[in-house]
């Protein structure tokens, strides 16, 4: 179950490939509340907090008619709150996509099983293309000028993810450079942002993006660019690495588990991510945009080494678990445990 925000991808990645081996019931979250199940079902609430405060009245009433609720979300920032914390007291389980998500949990209190199953790509991420059908001008650019391409998606939340440290790291790092150029890829034509960063001189890209364009935005840049405060896993990134494609992140968040250390960069407390939120409610870490800068020259001018240091962490770190074949089994691992352990 979800709502219609950016856990719709993850949700349904899931059940695409959960459905291969098990019978899955969709249930939408507004009808949830006022369904009276009669088998004692396991349910799978995903996000689980929204989901949740919406319909915790309704639940409380019916919760001896559920063998278990699982509940499937995120840590945004490095707290919980006491409400997240409750709410958790429904579950028979937390899923969160990754170790840090867990720490969080934990030091807030949470006292059910937290696992840790991350997000993952398709196959077809993994698969490099022969060549660039969608953006030949921007290849062709490329090339002509002898660039080396940055890549930036902000999509939404431009605080959380970190707008204002691209734009003062890509203009740190174009004065000193003449080889670089950021590609900025937005939903919209328009907005603050986009103004702001025209004005440094970057290739704007908007609009709605096919699975094959998004990947070839990817093969173009030489760095993505993950300066988010917080966040849930932040799926660019590991797109981006899918596609050989180096990633600059903060040193600590959700991202680390799957970001090789070499391109980790400094980081200092901030003191939201979220501001008044109601779950989370703890602070985060934004990058030192000056050791950004120092990190991005020694890759830029060791591009070719740093590209195969990053195929061989692919190959030996990557491919075998951020696949959703491989997370569906760990879906469906703790699915059985817990129904294993309801029987007993």
């Amino acid at each position: 179950m979800w709502h219609r925000v950016s856990f719709t991808v993850i949700a349904e990645k899931h059940i695409e490939y959960l459905e291969k081996r098990i019978r899955i019931h969709r249930i939408d979250e507004l009808a949830f509340p006022h369904i009276t199940p009669h088998s004692k079902p396991i349910v799978f609430i995903h996000p689980f907090f929204f989901t949740m405060v919406r319909a915790s009245k309704f639940i409380a009433r019916k919760l001896h008619l559920y063998g278990a609720l699982v509940g499937i979300d995120v840590a945004d920032s490095d707290h919980i709150s006491g409400l997240a914390v409750s709410i958790t007291n429904y579950a028979r389980a937390m899923i969160v996509p990754s170790r840090y998500a867990r720490e969080v949990y934990i030091k807030s209190g949470v006292s059910c099983p937290v696992y840790v199953v991350p997000h993952g790509v398709d196959p077809e991420w993994y698969v490099k293309e022969p060549s660039i059908q969608y953006f030949r001008d921007l290849m062709e650019y490329k090339k002509k000028k002898g660039l080396k391409y940055l890549l930036y998606f902000l999509w939404h939340s431009d605080y959380r993810k970190g707008a204002d440290l691209v734009y003062e790291f890509y203009k740190r790092l174009k004065k000193e450079r003449n080889d670089v150029v950021l590609v900025f890829k937005t939903s919209t034509e328009d907005g603050e942002w986009v103004t702001r960063f025209r004005k440094l001189g970057v290739i704007h890209v908007y609009g709605w993006l096919t699975e094959d364009q998004k990947r070839e935005l990817y093969d173009l840049a030489d760095i993505y660019t993950l300066f988010s405060r917080g966040g849930g896993f932040e799926l660019n990134g590991l797109e981006a690495l899918s596609r050989e494609t180096i990633v600059l992140a903060p040193d600590k968040g959700s991202w680390i588990d799957y970001i090789p250390k070499w391109s980790l960069v400094p980081s200092r407390q901030c003191p939201y991510v979220l501001k008044d939120n109601a779950f989370h409610d703890g602070r985060g870490y934004e990058v030192i945009v000056e050791k950004a800068v120092d990190l991005a020259h020694h890759i830029l001018d060791n591009l070719e080494d740093y590209k195969a240091r990053l195929r061989e962490y692919i190959d030996k770190k990557i491919k075998r678990i951020y696949n959703w074949s491989w997370i569906a089994e760990q879906l469906l691992n703790i699915y059985f445990t817990i129904r294993d352990t309801l029987r007993r």
